[in-house]
């Protein structure tokens, strides 16, 4: 099951995980990933904070491509339609790829 850690703001893709195994570090906390960031969104520059049970969307691999929640791959780079993270259809999020 896909792991995607996105700002609330942007919807800029801060974490990718696609399955687990996927590296030797294994599935990081949220507060991982924040903290990596230095708690502020590289993209927008707003202040990270901890999602709420609302923000936290858990589906199947299937439902998530089927309403476009993952992320897709371009070149070396995440694209997420800002559609799911804020009702816009036309501007997209991007991030760099996770080594």
């Amino acid at each position: 099951m896909p792991i995607v850690y996105r700002c609330k703001n942007c919807g800029y893709v801060l974490h990718y995980l696609q399955k687990v195994g996927q590296d030797y570090v294994g599935i990081p906390s949220i507060s991982e990933v924040m903290s990596k960031h230095g708690y502020i969104c590289p993209k927008c520059k707003s202040k990270l904070t901890k999602p709420s049970q609302e923000d936290i969307k858990i589906t199947t691999t299937s439902v998530a491509r089927k309403k476009s929640m993952l992320p897709i791959r371009v070149g070396n780079s995440y694209y997420v339609p800002t559609s799911i993270v804020n009702n816009e259809v036309k501007m997209w999020s991007e991030t760099e790829e996770e080594s």
